[in-house]
């Protein structure tokens, strides 16, 4: 009885933690072009693919988890590159002068931090949503 009590507190506090957990995903190929900056990629680029979002985050970032949920509710095609944690993230990072995460960019705008309202508005502009 006493190993099915430990179980269960153990199934529950990750039911509860599973919002809090770290994301260490990246759902980018290679580098992403930033809005107003061209990267040459080696091999077939294929534009119907690209992501609609590039979102330069961190793995312990509140608004970073917020703004990939943000991404999944609303069906975004997005791309997020862990500043800290991934090559390509760290160098776009000091490329754009990052003070922050998240960094997102959608068409021309580029925001800094997550503010569901601004970036709906900046999806509009772009013709995303």
């Amino acid at each position: 009885m006493l190993g099915f009590a430990i179980f269960a507190v153990i199934i529950l506090l990750m039911i509860v933690q599973i919002p809090y957990m770290s994301i260490d995903r990246t759902y980018c190929e290679g580098e992403v072009p930033v809005p107003g900056r061209q990267i040459i990629q080696a091999g077939p680029s294929n534009i119907k693919d690209a992501p609609d979002v590039l979102m330069l985050g961190a793995a312990w970032c509140p608004a970073c988890k917020d703004a990939t949920r943000f991404f999944v509710k609303n069906n975004i095609n997005y791309c997020e590159y862990d500043m800290e944690k991934n090559a390509i993230g760290a160098k776009l990072f000091q490329e754009v002068n990052g003070r922050g995460v998240p960094i997102l960019f959608i068409g021309e705008h580029r925001i800094q931090c997550f503010n569901a309202a601004t970036v709906t508005k900046a999806l509009q502009e772009a013709g995303l949503i």
